[in-house]
């Protein structure tokens, strides 16, 4: 039983196993609504989505062989509904949602040929529709969407039918025809575990020429960047090294930061066409997610991609300074957000599902590394004037204390004893507040608890210790009116540490911090 339901009254608790027997007669009412005779019957099944919907949300333990059953027959609708755009939004909906909630349970294969078909007849061809641009554009980000929930269940093949079908619009880089391939593409690709035999150093060397094909132009290297990325991420054991100086230059050029007086972006760049574009736009407008992720998984003991990205840290850092702000700003803020998460993403699951190439595993020196790297562009945008940044760097500095806690900890300390101590950068102090506040948890498991994270100092437990009392003593000093966001950050703090004071099972006696430190 899911967390959620098990809070849930004993009555209403015991009412949730049911559901099994639920979702399985909703399956068959939905089928049953369905006559494959008469194409105007898939009108009479979207009564039942919502109450998919309701299974979904719920958080209801439902049985996978209905689970599978149910996408089998929502793509059988979805393709049958060709000229029903309508239609095939609401099931694209749904199936997306059930394919990512259960895409690590479900044993499925999807052919990926239906969905191109149905791309070309309603977005590429002159199709003069009833719809309006409204459900045409729905209708395309469902149809990808769904591509990309179900790239995992392409059977063995798909890769290579995909890249001989689109490889021949990407030989005339001077064709427009070029950008609608890498789209493609980048759209149809699948690295799951089916086609790992196709991604050859061949192949890869392929790719990077490809890449290499058209100069400045970021429609062209965000469409690579993504593809390259998911290769570096899903297939650990490849060889980079040789490439990653060439792969760390683009990452570099593809950032458009200005040198001297220099503006920055490129100065002869390629257009691409307007609906290309439109149908294949990057969702974040910035490749930074896909720098990040292929930076983290490139990381390995013994590699040099450590080296590469030190390099690019320093070269990057400056421009995180709150006086180096401009248009790159929200690319960088991308970047360091993606790069803290995906960190964390693989060690939690090199954590939960240990690789079988155990030498391909991050260990304590590559761990610390990263993170002194990251604190560089922490310190230089933790106050920032671009509001966003400095959030960012806020969430970064509490995710990554709980990585290595004895290089963050105290890196955050000083930084708040300088706020504490300016008397003419006054916004100084909202930033390290909200810095304290993000990271309350870890400071406490530092102070009090004999967990793994303890530390060897004794000296360093009542620096941690100290730094929560002096916050909290300080709180109500920030508490003004006629600053909504220093007050906003005091409230941060102060729920942070109230929120993760404990109780004593022996005595109910608060135990925390209050109980060891006097005021």
């Amino acid at each position: 039983m899911h967390l959620y339901n098990a809070w849930l009254p004993p009555p209403v608790a015991d009412a949730t196993k049911k559901e099994k027997e639920s979702f399985a007669g909703v399956l068959s009412s939905v089928k049953e609504s369905y006559l494959v005779d008469d194409p105007e019957s898939v009108y009479s099944t979207l009564k039942w989505i919502s109450v998919i919907n309701l299974f979904i949300k719920a958080k209801s333990e439902v049985s996978l062989e209905d689970v599978a059953s149910l996408v089998e027959f929502g793509l059988q609708v979805f393709h049958a509904s060709q000229d029903k755009l309508y239609a095939q939004v609401r099931w694209g909906n749904v199936l997306v949602s059930l394919l990512n909630k259960f895409r690590k349970k479900l044993t499925l294969k999807v052919d990926w040929r239906p969905f191109y078909d149905n791309l070309i007849q309603t977005h590429f061809t002159r199709n003069t529709g009833p719809e309006g641009w409204r459900v045409r554009q729905r209708h395309f980000e469902t149809v990808t969407s769904l591509v990309r929930s179900c790239r995992r269940f392409f059977p063995p093949g798909s890769a290579h039918e995909i890249w001989s079908e689109f490889r021949s619009l990407l030989e005339n880089p001077w064709h427009n025809s070029v950008f609608e391939g890498s789209g493609f593409v980048r759209l149809f690709l699948p690295t799951n575990l089916n086609n790992e035999d196709f991604y050859s150093r061949e192949w890869i060397n392929t790719c990077i020429l490809q890449w290499d094909s058209i100069p400045n132009c970021q429609f062209w290297n965000s469409q690579w960047a993504a593809i390259m990325a998911r290769v570096i991420k899903n297939y650990k054991s490849k060889d980079w090294e040789d490439l990653l100086p060439e792969i760390f230059s683009r990452f570099l050029n593809m950032f458009e930061v200005p040198v001297a007086s220099g503006g920055g972006s490129y100065p002869f760049s390629i257009d691409v066409p307007r609906n290309t574009r439109f149908l294949f736009s990057n969702r974040s407008h910035t490749p930074s997610k896909a720098i990040a992720k292929s930076i983290v998984y490139l990381l390995k003991p013994g590699s040099l991609a450590q080296q590469h990205f030190e390099k690019l840290v320093n070269l990057l850092e400056q421009y995180y300074h709150p006086s180096n702000g401009g248009r790159w700003t929200y690319s960088l803020e991308r970047f360091l957000f993606h790069l803290v998460y995906t960190f964390q993403k693989r060690l939690q699951q090199e954590k939960e599902k240990p690789d079988k190439q155990i030498e391909l595993c991050l260990g304590q020196s590559e761990r610390e590394s990263f993170v002194s790297t990251v604190l560089k562009l922490i310190d230089r945008g933790q106050y920032s004037k671009n509001e966003n940044l400095s959030e960012t760097v806020a969430a970064a500095t509490s995710i990554l204390s709980y990585v290595e806690p004895s290089l963050v900890l105290p890196f955050l300390v000083s930084r708040f004893h300088m706020a504490l101590e300016t008397m003419t950068a006054t916004h100084q102090l909202k930033t390290a507040v909200t810095s304290v506040a993000f990271s309350g948890r870890s400071l406490f498991f530092m102070s009090l608890s004999a967990s793994p994270m303890e530390t060897d100092d004794i000296n360093d437990a009542d620096m941690f210790r100290d730094l929560l009392m002096i916050s909290l003593t300080n709180a109500l000093l920030g508490m003004d009116a006629n600053d909504p966001p220093k007050t906003l950050a005091t409230m941060q703090l102060i729920g942070s540490i109230f929120s993760n004071v404990t109780k004593n099972n022996m005595n109910d006696q608060i135990v925390p911090l209050l109980k060891k430190c006097s005021i």
